[in-house]
């Protein structure tokens, strides 16, 4: 096709003029016989590193000059590599005939029937509505791989079924869906004349994924069938591509394809296509390499000749383009300029109702050497049947804009999936990234430690699990983004890697927003007038004439939308071994959250619940006082502890009990018959203790657990040979003159040592009183609802709308594409109308803000679409709140 060769700076219609007074020998090849167009449909591939049209006539790529991508890489960089590849096969007919099957003039596509329709488009894995999607049909579900209706040809049995996927835990092939993360398929023959050529029938597949040693490089799969009554004992095939390296340079009026040589490795089975000094001016950075690799051929046949020539000087007839491909001849690259090559493979027994496969796959790299291990990775990833080590399931993440940050979340999913390769969860961590140019570059690349830089970039933050039972953020806010700009992020999973395979952690792709779930498109912006923030909600009660804890909460909106007008109350509950703190949606009467423990405000344990992130922080678990507080005789304090009580979890590691252990008051108090504690060592060995231990709180006796550090069955103050001090153990639980070891380790709170200094003086009727820790517990209650708009303050705010930037000169900074326009009203109420006129007071345009917060865009275009003048112009927004008018100037 000659009109993909056009400089971009050329208009359509010029090149077609061009197409058709065309007098020369290679004319046929300006005007194809493409199917009609009811019938012809691209799909664009765009899962991994490599992003292009498939048409379904048997053409990769090609359609560049109609802006769709043509073998564009890396992703979102715009430089489109593949002028177009397609496909020349043909044989010498039992009548003497030579007759070539080519993409351009004789491939027409086979429909099939989808939702009772007669169709010709081309199933695409991730877009449902291409195929009889099933959600009932379970098939590979087991496996990981549920098929939901999606089936491909098979040309030996002629019927639709599964996928046959290879199961490394059975060692066998086992029915199941799409194989790749991507996956397209439809079927073709050799008749777009009217009538079969050769009786060729193709059904062709392509499979992509994003992995990071996978992501740079696609396999298509052709199934060539021969339907015809004869035989083709010499059949060949040829892989036409023609690569074009470079963009449209405007001083040169030319694309880079003029500076293009060709190379090819037998051994490999791989050719290729490079810009002749690694650099193009069109697109103002090095370029990188692309080529194909035969992945598998009829009967290992392999690459039998390579071809290259200029594109102009094809030839024009069925036996001029078989002497190409049945041709042994390994031609060397012309000198650098427009050309193309053709890998081929001749001598195919192509028998009457045989089937043969092709396999290649379309590599991409930075350079020759990295082309090569991509390849070969490619071929070591076909042999072990498409089945590869994988990184962690993509996350899903939602991105809030605010005013100069922007808010992330993301579910757990990349946690709970297991490699389908190793059938192990090796989840490791998140890496937070962030784009500023559409996903072109995603930050600052990475230094390496010979001081070179890439090829990936630094993330703006890391999440990695320290062991299997650690937990890992699964919120990011980036306070660092500018009002105006579009930023994208990306939420990438990791992996341990694989060290019998020598494979650094893998992990997954950036992603676009829109097309995959771990990336997310946000413009921050400003708030609306009167705005107040979730947090300024938060009260907290105590109930039952209780005091109040010193615990917090700490609620983050994330999703405004989600809250509407709901209010939400957090409470407690003890038991002996753990307080729970519960959250309800009292709106609604949901219980969103239940029994949860945590209550350390520990953001790698917080999910987002309906649209905020809540964190429960509990007050110190440390007496709020403790001293004498009964005295034997006079008011002199002799009972004193000699250190602060602390819990016993503290001093041995054992788990901490609820709450209500050290929430409640205790009295140690000397009485005349003392009482009978426990040997810490045993928790049932008796100790004569001459003190009683009462919980105030519930006005209940509860048991005493001496830690005797003599190991002499007796509690001593202090002993002065060694100075050692036993310790005292309250055990919360009712005292009836029997051991209760079961009270280990939960029920055992505060330890308490005496200070020796008094245990002269020490005697009946001595008191001493722990005072509970100020944590929370059941008469805590802690309300908040969502942010919200406060009409006094969104109406003092009116004089706060601005417009950005002011004068609008040119250009603004957010603007990223040719012929963009935007300025921005800041400050906005949440729901108005804005009007901008002339100084005449003519009306320019209308702009009715309901959504982005505080901030409406305009694109200096009036209400007929028309740019205007440059200008003074005035503005008036009007609201529930009241009105604002002010001026902005424009000069371009």
């Amino acid at each position: 096709m000659v009109v993909k060769k056009v400089s971009r700076a050329v208009p359509v219609a010029v090149a077609v003029l061009i197409a058709l007074l065309a007098q020369t020998a290679y004319a046929i090849n300006m005007a194809p016989q493409l199917p009609p167009p009811q019938v012809r449909d691209l799909i664009t591939h765009d899962k991994g590193n490599i992003v292009t049209t498939v048409g379904n006539w048997g053409i990769i790529g090609g359609y560049s000059y109609q802006w769709l991508p043509s073998g564009e890489w890396p992703k979102n960089s715009g430089h489109d590599y593949l002028a177009e590849a397609k496909y020349w096969m043909g044989a010498i007919t039992a009548s003497g005939d030579t007759l070539v099957v080519n993409t351009d003039d004789d491939l027409m596509p086979i429909p099939r029937i989808v939702s009772g329709d007669e169709t010709y488009g081309i199933s695409v894995s991730t877009a449902s509505d291409t195929y009889e999607y099933d959600v009932s049909d379970t098939i590979g579900f087991g496996i990981g791989y549920p098929a939901y209706g999606w089936e491909v040809w098979d040309p030996d049995n002629r019927i639709w079924v599964h996928n046959q996927i290879w199961d490394p835990t059975t060692e066998t092939y086992l029915e199941g869906g799409p194989i790749a993360q991507q996956e397209s398929h439809f079927r073709m023959a050799d008749d777009a004349l009217g009538s079969s050529l050769l009786g060729i029938e193709i059904a062709h597949t392509v499979y992509q994924w994003n992995y990071s040693y996978n992501q740079d490089y696609l396999f298509v799969v052709l199934q060539i069938t021969n339907t015809s009554d004869e035989d083709y004992s010499e059949f060949a095939f040829g892989l036409y591509c023609d690569f074009d390296i470079g963009g449209y340079y405007e001083p040169t009026n030319e694309n880079g394809r003029l500076g293009d040589l060709v190379a090819f490795d037998e051994e490999r089975n791989l050719a290729w296509t490079y810009e002749e000094d690694g650099y193009d001016e069109g697109w103002g950075s090095e370029t990188g390499v692309m080529g194909t690799k035969y992945i598998e051929t009829p009967d290992g046949i392999g690459m039998t000749a390579f071809r290259t020539g200029q594109w102009d000087y094809l030839p024009d007839n069925d036996p001029g383009k078989f002497e190409l491909i049945d041709s042994e001849q390994f031609d060397e690259s012309l000198p650098p300029t427009d050309q193309y090559y053709i890998q081929c493979t001749r001598g195919i027994n192509l028998e009457a109702g045989k089937t043969v496969r092709v396999v290649y796959a379309l590599v991409a790299a930075p350079n020759e050497d990295i082309l090569k291990a991509n390849a070969d990775m490619a071929q070591a990833i076909y042999n072990s049947n498409f089945i590869g080590p994988e990184p962690p399931k993509e996350a899903t993440v939602s991105a809030k804009a605010d005013d100069g940050m922007v808010k992330l979340w993301w579910d757990n999913a990349s946690e709970t999936t297991a490699d389908r390769f190793s059938g192990e969860i090796d989840f490791l961590g998140y890496k937070v990234y962030r784009s500023t140019d559409f996903g072109l570059t995603w930050g600052k690349k990475i230094v390496n430690p010979d001081l070179s830089e890439g090829p990936g970039y630094m993330p703006l933050a890391v999440f990695e699990k320290q062991d299997e039972s650690d937990f890992v953020n699964h919120t990011f806010i980036d306070s660092t983004a500018i009002n105006g700009f579009e930023y994208w992020y990306s939420i990438v999973s990791y992996d341990v890697g694989n060290a019998e395979l020598n494979l650094d952690p893998l992990s997954t792709a950036y992603g676009n927003p829109g097309s995959e779930s771990n990336a997310a498109s946000v413009i921050p912006h400003s708030l609306p007038a009167g705005y107040y923030p979730i947090e300024n909600t938060v009260k907290h009660t105590a109930e039952n004439s209780g005091a109040i804890s010193d615990g917090r909460i700490v609620v983050t909106e994330f999703n405004s939308a989600e809250m509407v007008d709901h209010e939400y109350e957090v409470r407690f509950s003890d038991d002996p071994y753990y307080t729970y703190w519960h959250l309800l949606n009292v709106t609604t009467g949901d219980t969103l959250l239940s029994h949860q423990i945590d209550q350390t405000a520990d953001e790698e344990k917080a999910l987002v619940t309906e649209g905020f992130r809540l964190l429960v922080q509990d007050g110190e678990i440390s007496s709020k006082a403790y001293y004498q507080t009964e005295f034997a005789s006079g008011s002199d304090t002799t009972l004193r502890l000699a250190y602060d009580p602390v819990p016993l979890s503290d001093l041995t590691g054992y788990p901490l009990g609820g709450g209500m252990h050290f929430r409640s008051d205790f009295e140690l108090r000397f009485t005349t018959e003392g009482s009978e504690g426990y040997w810490w060592w045993d928790d049932v060995t008796p100790v004569a203790i001459p003190f009683e231990i009462w919980n105030t709180t519930t006005n209940e006796q509860v048991i005493a657990e001496i830690i005797d550090w003599d190991y002499d069955g007796e509690w001593t103050a202090y002993n002065p040979d060694d100075g050692t001090m036993d310790y005292i153990v309250v055990v919360n639980i009712p005292y009836d003159g029997s051991p209760h070891p079961e009270g280990f380790p939960y029920h055992q709170g505060w330890v308490l040592v005496l200070d020796p200094d008094g245990v002269d003086t020490w005697g009946p009727g001595d008191a001493i009183t722990i005072y509970g820790a100020p944590i929370n517990g059941p008469n805590d209650v802690f309300t908040f609802k969502g942010s919200g708009i406060d009409f006094a303050a969104a109406r003092d705010g009116l004089d706060n709308i601005k417009v950005v930037p002011n004068p609008y000169i040119v250009s603004a900074g957010w603007e990223y594409n040719e012929g963009q326009r935007k300025l921005e009203f800041i400050n906005l109420p949440d729901i108005c109308t804005v009007r901008i006129y002339t100084l005449a007071g003519d009306l320019v345009s209308t702009v009715e803000h309901s959504q982005n917060g505080g901030t409406a865009s305009w694109d200096l275009s009036s209400s007929n679409a028309q740019g205007i003048a440059p200008g003074i112009y005035y503005y008036a927004v009007d609201s529930e709140y009241g009105s604002k008018i002010g001026k902005f100037a424009v000069i371009k």
